[in-house]
């Protein structure tokens, strides 16, 4: 019997997992990659361009590359019809139906990247609508205190962790380049597509061209920004009846009817007032 070399030893004690299974599990994910981005060369040059906006705005520029997206819609739309096939097979589905089921899961598999890349872009937005009212008001008190703008948004973006942060500090780094603060401001409201740092951003351009305090602009804009979060708070509650009303009418009001009802159904019955109904 061979004795095991002093690894083999010490990932049994240590309850490691075996370099093989690494190693395998590794292989595995490089060769999907590759094959993700293989079929992502393919892309034509006005969708990939269309592809690397929304990765803009999802905030996962560098992580993420547009070949890889478009190879994965590929993917999908290779493998899901086969998943369908065999789903189809198993449940002894019709030849119509056995189509459509196909149909269903190519396109399923073509657009739930898009899907992905659109809830990623909506769960980005709410973030940094929620925290831009804070992040005026922490501007404003650091303007009125004497600090400039780009040095105020500096000193809070490398405290205010999050979306909103980034996009500021590639505010910074595109101011430092050379490029005009107004158009930095307004690649902020593209890249977010959020009305409210739109409106904050032609507002400090104003405030710029007109020679008027910023600080005053930026904390009239943050008590903007809070009313109108408020307001939107409000329309959420005016639609919270509606949205209950599916709920009311198919779980509660039943179990409601089922206990008015049913006793007087079952003392009718022992009573012998349903006797000519044939109960």
């Amino acid at each position: 019997m061979f004795r095991r070399n002093p690894l083999e030893r010490l990932s049994d004690l240590e309850n490691l997992k075996p370099a093989r299974q690494i190693s395998s599990r590794r292989q595995t994910i490089s060769l999907l990659v590759h094959l993700v981005r293989t079929l992502g060369r393919f892309i034509p040059a006005y969708y990939r361009s269309r592809i690397r906006g929304l990765i803009h705005r999802a905030g996962m520029a560098g992580k993420i590359r547009p070949e890889e997206i478009f190879g994965l819609k590929l993917l999908g739309l290779l493998i899901l019809p086969l998943v369908g096939a065999y789903l189809g097979s198993i449940f002894k589905l019709q030849l119509l139906h056995n189509l459509f089921l196909i149909l269903f899961f190519a396109v399923f598999g073509f657009t739930a990247p898009d899907f992905w890349l659109g809830h990623q872009i909506r769960k980005r937005c709410r973030l940094i609508t929620r925290h831009l009212s804070d992040f005026v008001d922490l501007l404003a008190t650091c303007v009125e205190a004497g600090l400039g703008l780009d040095a105020a948004i500096d000193r809070i973006s490398r405290r205010f962790p999050g979306p909103l942060a980034e996009e500021f500090q590639r505010y910074l780094w595109e101011v430092q380049i050379g490029r005009p603060r107004n158009l930095a401001l307004m690649g902020i409201a593209e890249r977010t597509n959020c009305e409210d740092i739109r409106i904050l951003a032609a507002s400090l351009t104003q405030a710029e061209l007109f020679g008027i305090p910023i600080a005053n602009v930026l904390r009239t804009q943050a008590e903007a920004l809070r009313e109108r979060r408020f307001q939107q708070a409000r329309e959420r509650a005016r639609r919270a009846p509606l949205l209950m009303l599916p709920a009311l009418a198919f779980c509660f009001c039943p179990v409601i009817f089922l206990l008015l009802f049913v006793p007087l159904f079952l003392r009718a019955r022992q009573s012998g007032l349903l006797q000519f109904l044939g109960f």
